[in-house]
């Protein structure tokens, strides 16, 4: 569903350098987006079950979107990226002339060195001017971890624990696995019962389910991928880029 497509400006430098190690957020960017692929062997089989009804799900979405796009061209959409956002756990004040919402994935190495490098200064840098929401989106077909990761999120946030545990999956000092997402929910102080629970419960992936497909209708197709106040910035960019769309918007705001 098209909802709202008018007057988005899309911003996607594109840079097809090699992965490196992690890097000074500012000068030359080595980073990306990772896209869609096609969906991996069988993962672990603590969460196979819900990584199986994602891997569907997202083929379906990937499928959907390449006609549509061999239709008509590539769309991004903007409305409901910024307004639906119900129950999601909310960085910075309420009335921030600014929201950023961040479409991403817990193996995606790009998203991890966006997170360790650049959101700390733009958190710091924009500090009570701009409101920082996370949606998920795995890329089941090349992260198959990924997924677990997002239920796990979604878990420690219906626990009031959502950047804590978000940080501790990106730091990755433990990796990925069903294991490591326990000690990660042991390690921020969640309670273990619940949290256990909560993995199995078919509406966490549903939660899921629905980031994945509202990212697809606003044309998400990797990550990361940002809308900030309806300006599309695809990868993970250098902080410049960040703060020139920020910038931007906070005079849009002002009305300047």
């Amino acid at each position: 569903m098209v909802e709202n497509p008018r007057n988005v400006e899309r911003i996607h430098m594109s840079d097809t350098s090699p992965k490196s190690s992690d890097s000074p957020a500012r000068g030359p960017s080595p980073h990306g987006e990772e896209p869609v692929s096609a969906p991996p062997s069988r993962p672990p089989s603590r969460i196979w079950g819900l990584t199986k009804l994602l891997v569907v799900f997202a083929v379906g979405i990937g499928v959907g979107y390449s006609l549509a796009a061999g239709r008509s061209g590539p769309r991004v959409i903007y409305s409901g990226a910024m307004t639906e956002m119900e129950g999601r756990a909310v960085h910075g004040p309420d009335d921030a002339p600014v929201t950023i919402v961040e479409y991403t994935d817990y193996e995606c190495s790009f998203c991890r060195r966006y997170n360790r490098l650049i959101l700390p200064e733009i958190l710091d840098e924009y500090e009570g001017r701009i409101r920082y929401i996370v949606r998920h989106f795995p890329l089941v077909g090349l992260h198959p971890a990924a997924v677990g990761a997002a239920v796990a999120a979604v878990c420690a946030e219906r626990q009031g624990s959502f950047w804590e545990y978000h940080d501790l999956l990106f730091a990755q000092e433990k990796g990925l696995s069903p294991e490591s997402l326990l000690a990660y929910a042991q390690e921020t102080g969640l309670r273990e019962e619940a949290f256990q629970e909560c993995l199995q419960d078919e509406e966490t992936s549903k939660v899921v389910q629905e980031d994945m497909q509202r990212g697809a209708e606003y044309g998400v197709r990797g990550t990361p991928a940002f809308f900030i106040n309806g300006r599309v910035v695809m990868g993970a960019q250098p902080l410049e880029a960040f703060e020139n769309t920020i910038d931007a918007a906070l005079q849009d705001a002002a009305g300047d």
